[in-house]
């Protein structure tokens, strides 16, 4: 069984000859893993970890991706810093906007002609045997909290709804469009919709459910709409206490969730298989907050087995960190974790 055939099987909740696997981490654990397994680049790290994912990202063409300070930014124009691989807004562009009409005059709307999508269709091309996950990363809502800054992003909300729906169109139709052109070009290579945006605290939602139904699910719903018109599987990333929104989710199309913040409130492991299982497929769960940094290889050994055994009755599990693998965490440890995932996956053949 490939790793395409297996992914499609898995998240079809039918017999796969074992669970599948997934791996996400910064640069620098890249690095260190390259190093420990004596591996030249990351596509022989993903072999050697028995990855099942590949996801190919479209090349930025277009403006400069810094600013007049030298800065890094991100394709919204926000100047970024910081350690690792995400950084955090410097800068709110939009901190002091009050009009539509300001909205409409902030000179750094990208475009979705601003990538190379024809490089990105060769790219989901070289993938045949694993699943391709594609589509415009769809990070609406914080994108608007990053422009904005979060603290008057939610009083915009508040006091001039016009002008957040306003920057929320403009960035939700320019992630729209950009992957309806990806699918377009590159979708009989792609496998899997993938979308994120955070919504959850550690410890609840961000947002009251009316706010999440006026100001995310219409935009979200858009993006979860792409996947579904080229027939594909949608998944969801959310960081956070999102167990509020699973119905919502599951209402919407949502298929796979991803990553499962399991010291999140609400979102056990177990609780969300034996609520959902059968229906919505897990896509991560391995701790990052508690076992993977501060436990044994044993401790994380011992996880990785009973979360296999948590959802072997229902199916639909990838194994995978419940948030990117950063630093902190013992090289011994991820080590333990993908060792085990392999050797306990084939616990789900024939279930």
């Amino acid at each position: 069984m490939t790793s395409k055939e297996r992914v499609l099987r898995n998240y079809s909740f039918q017999s796969v000859d074992r669970f599948t696997i997934d791996f996400c981490a910064e640069s620098k654990v890249y690095a260190l893993l390259r190093e420990h397994y004596g591996v030249a680049d990351d596509l022989a790290l993903m072999e050697r970890l028995h990855v099942d994912f590949r996801y190919p990202k479209p090349r930025w063409i277009g403006f400069p991706l810094v600013d007049s300070q030298g800065r890094p930014t991100d394709y919204f124009g926000i100047p970024r810093a910081g350690e690792g691989d995400f950084g955090y807004a410097v800068v709110h562009p939009l901190a002091e906007v009050r009009s539509v009409s300001e909205v409409d005059a902030y000179p750094h709307w990208p475009s979705p002609e601003m990538w190379d999508y024809d490089r990105y269709a060769e790219d989901c091309a070289r993938f045949e045997e694993h699943a391709v996950l594609g589509g415009a990363w769809g990070w609406f809502f914080e994108a608007a909290c990053e422009l904005v800054g979060m603290d008057r992003w939610f009083l915009l909300i508040h006091d001039r709804p016009e002008v957040a729906h306003a920057i929320l169109e403009r960035i939700a139709g320019f992630m729209e469009r950009t992957s309806e052109i990806l699918f377009e070009k590159a979708g009989r290579h792609i496998d899997i919709c993938f979308t994120g945006d955070d919504y959850g605290f550690q410890t609840g939602p961000m947002m009251s459910v009316p706010m999440f139904r006026q100001f995310v699910r219409p935009y979200l719903q858009r993006l979860y709409d792409v996947g579904r018109r080229h027939g594909k599987p949608v998944m969801h990333h959310s960081c956070g206490s999102v167990a509020k929104w699973i119905p919502t989710f599951l209402e919407m199309g949502l298929n796979i969730l991803e990553p499962v913040q399991v010291r999140a409130a609400g979102m056990d492991a177990r609780e969300l298989a034996a609520r959902y299982g059968g229906r919505l497929c897990f896509h991560g769960s391995i701790d990052t907050q508690g076992t993977l940094p501060f436990g044994t290889p044993e401790d994380v050994r011992r996880e990785v087995r009973e979360r296999v055994e948590t959802f072997l009755p229902y199916g639909g599990l990838t194994i995978a960190p419940s948030q990117h693998l950063m630093t902190d965490i013992p090289v011994a440890n991820i080590v333990a974790m993908y060792d085990a995932a392999y050797e306990y996956a084939w616990l789900a053949a024939g279930r």
